[in-house]
């Protein structure tokens, strides 16, 4: 009698393991499906959020060219406005920038010991 419960129990042991096992499989299947799912998703957000970065960067670069070249304008017509001021001083006084530059030219030479 002893053994027929030994038996039994196992028997029952054996369906409750075989039932969860199947049920653990099935679980497991459902979970992995459902990850493969969640990568799948995180793949194309990362994929949205790196066309966004080049988006922004391409906006930036342009906004850095386009301020580049406001800068590199003002400074171009800076110098010349510099430039046309000079030559009008130097048509005014010829000596005098002669003089000048001489004076300049000087200063450089004894400043490089020569």
């Amino acid at each position: 009698m002893i053994s027929r419960f030994i038996g039994a129990h196992e028997i029952r042991r054996f369906n409750v393991n075989t039932k969860t096992a199947t049920t653990l499989k099935a679980e497991t299947e459902g979970d992995y499906a459902a990850l493969k799912d969640d990568i799948a998703m995180l793949r194309g957000d990362l994929k949205s959020v790196m066309e966004d970065v080049r988006g922004l960067a391409k906006v930036k670069a342009q906004a850095g060219v386009e301020k580049g070249k406001e800068i590199a304008e003002k400074a171009s017509g800076q110098f010349k406005e510099t430039r046309d001021e000079v030559e009008t001083e130097i048509r005014k006084n010829p000596l005098a920038a002669v003089g000048i530059a001489f004076g300049a030219g000087l200063i450089l030479a004894m400043m490089r010991g020569k």
